[in-house]
């Protein structure tokens, strides 16, 4: 209990007795407290009547001004309470559109049984938003492909194929499998992360040139897109897990994927609760792993 809260008290109850009383101090120490405290200001800030402890005139701002400093205080004890516990913790995570539908419900569903008092805020968006968002303290951790974050730690937990997606009616529906130089020169709808990562670097390597016709900052209209004959596009296998679009969906032949996973700040130490959500999202992806071979 600190002196505001003592001078507060006193403000309420209007009595020395009944505070000392209800915050198990004698009364010596609350009449203490006020000289202090008055001694601080320059000028008394109670005087006795028939009423009991009353506020001198014109003072009532500075009560309100010290109730301020204690829901201030009692904020700070709480957010330090979330950096260094388990009870109350808040972890701010950052992820791509496929992990956000596939893997992160049953990891955080699973996670939040263990610990129901951690609290999550969930951000969903491209790998160059939450890069930065990442870097610049906004969130704890990302759940990205290892291309996009290569000067980051990170925890792998999946290798996701690269599909060839395409209309119905198109020619390439017809193949069983597809090769990369299959793309060249087709109309093509880029999806949210364009040719920054996976995509653009295969295309580079193999001297692939799509006509690239439309270019969206959203997957799943991506995949609208080509369900309407706009073109075709290369999305993650993952991400079209079940996706409710009447699209044809081919491997190709050279077999191309990316590495899933979850990556943190160089920096800055993780706090407990991300800690330990980090330590479970591993163990979970080597249950993935072992169930899957």
């Amino acid at each position: 209990m600190n002196k505001y809260e003592i001078i507060i008290s006193v403000c309420d109850t209007h009595s020395i007795s009944k505070t000392a009383a209800s915050l198990n101090y004698t009364q010596s120490a609350i009449s203490q407290a006020i000289k202090n405290f008055e001694k601080e200001l320059g000028f008394p800030l109670f005087k006795r009547s028939k009423h009991g402890m009353e506020l001198m005139p014109n003072t009532e701002e500075i009560i309100a001004s010290l109730k301020v400093i204690c829901r201030e205080k009692k904020k700070i004890r709480q957010i330090a309470a979330n950096l260094t516990s388990l009870d109350s913790g808040y972890i701010r995570i950052g992820t791509i559109q496929s992990i956000s539908y596939h893997w992160l419900p049953d990891i955080l569903k699973q996670f939040s049984g263990l610990y129901p008092n951690i609290r999550f805020e969930m951000t969903v968006d491209g790998f160059n938003p939450l890069k930065e968002m990442l870097q610049a303290g906004r969130l704890d951790c990302i759940f990205v492909s290892r291309y996009s974050v290569p000067e980051l730690p990170f925890i792998p937990m999946g290798n996701d194929e690269l599909m060839l997606v395409t209309p119905k009616t198109h020619p390439l529906a017809e193949k069983i499998a597809v090769s990369l130089t299959d793309v060249n020169n087709e109309n093509f709808v880029l999806s949210s992360d364009g040719l920054d990562y996976e995509t653009g670097n295969i295309f580079k390597l193999n001297d692939i040139k799509p006509r690239i016709r439309y270019r969206l900052n959203e997957d799943f209209a991506t995949l609208k897109m080509v369900e309407k004959g706009f073109g075709i596009t290369i999305l993650p296998r993952l991400l079209l897990y079940n996706a409710p679009f009447d699209v044809c969906t081919r491997s190709f032949t050279e077999h191309y994927s990316r590495i899933l996973g979850v990556a943190c700040p160089k920096d800055a130490p993780p706090t407990p609760a991300t800690l330990k959500f980090l330590d479970y999202v591993e163990e979970w992806s080597l249950s993935l792993k072992n169930s899957a071979g």
